[in-house]
């Protein structure tokens, strides 16, 4: 249970769902406690992020 919460928490920031809206479908007062806790970014998100900073040094 402890994983599925984490992968669907993760799933859903990784794929545009607003955090505010995870962290309430999560029973979340604390958008940082969400974030910090469950949230993990996925192998494709930390490429983009990793093409985007060689943008300007390209």
């Amino acid at each position: 249970m402890y994983d599925a919460r984490h992968a669907c928490l993760s799933w859903m920031a990784n794929n545009g769902v607003p955090d505010t809206v995870a962290s309430a479908w999560a029973g979340h007062s604390d958008l940082g406690f969400t974030k910090r806790t469950y949230v993990h970014p996925d192998p494709q998100s930390l490429r983009a992020g990793s093409e985007k900073l060689a943008e300007p040094l390209g």
